[in-house]
C-alpha cells in the first residue's frame, strides 16, 4: 500500500513539474514585468513552487491549473510589493517629456521600462489585465479566473486600459 501511494505521489509530482516547466518562461516574464527586480522575481517564483509542491493533492484538484499558477504568482508578487519597505518608481519624469525617438526601444530593458511607464498611468486592474494578456498570453477567460472577476469585466478592463494608453499617446502626438 505504501509503495502504491509513493508511486501515485511521484506521478503527481512529475505532472506538476511538467506543468511548471511548460509555463516557466511566461511565469518568469510575468513576474519580471510586475516586480522589475530579478532577485525578487526569483524569490516569488521559488515561493510559488514550494507552495505548490508542498500541497500536490490540492494542485491536482485544480481545474484550470494555468490560471491557478498565474493567480498564485500574482498573489506572491502583490505580497512582496506590499511588504517592501521602500517604494520603487518606474521613472521620475512623466511621459510628456519624451520624444517619439526616445520611446523606440533599443533593447529589452528599454522596452521593459517603456511598457511599464505606460502601464503605470493606468489603474492597477487595467494594467494587470494588459500584462496577463500580452506578457503571459492568457486568454480572457484565464485572466478572469486569475483576477477572480466575470469574463466581461476582464474584457472591459483590457479595452479601457488600451484605450487610455492610445488616447495618451495621441494627445502627445506619438501615434
Amino acid at each position: 500500500m505504501c509503495i502504491k501511494n509513493k508511486d501515485k505521489m511521484a506521478k503527481t509530482n512529475q505532472l506538476i513539474l511538467e506543468i511548471l516547466n511548460a509555463e516557466k518562461e511566461r511565469l518568469f516574464q510575468y513576474a519580471s514585468y510586475r516586480l522589475h527586480d530579478i532577485r525578487d522575481v526569483e524569490d516569488v517564483l521559488q515561493n510559488m513552487y514550494v507552495k505548490i509542491l508542498d500541497h500536490p493533492d490540492r494542485f491536482k484538484k485544480i481545474e484550470n491549473k494555468r490560471a491557478y499558477l498565474y493567480r498564485t504568482l500574482g498573489n506572491e508578487c502583490s505580497d512582496l510589493l506590499r511588504n517592501k519597505t521602500k517604494t520603487q518608481f518606474i521613472g521620475d519624469g512623466i511621459i510628456d517629456s519624451h520624444t517619439f525617438e526616445s520611446l523606440q526601444p533599443e533593447s529589452f530593458e528599454e522596452e521593459f521600462t517603456m511598457i511599464n511607464r505606460l502601464l503605470s498611468f493606468l489603474p492597477p486592474e487595467q494594467s494587470e489585465t494588459i500584462r496577463l494578456r500580452h506578457h503571459s498570453n492568457l486568454s480572457f477567460q484565464e485572466i478572469a479566473d486569475v483576477m477572480e472577476v466575470p469574463l466581461p469585466t476582464a474584457k472591459a478592463r483590457y479595452r479601457y486600459g488600451l484605450e487610455k494608453i492610445r488616447i495618451g499617446l495621441k494627445n502627445m502626438n506619438l501615434i
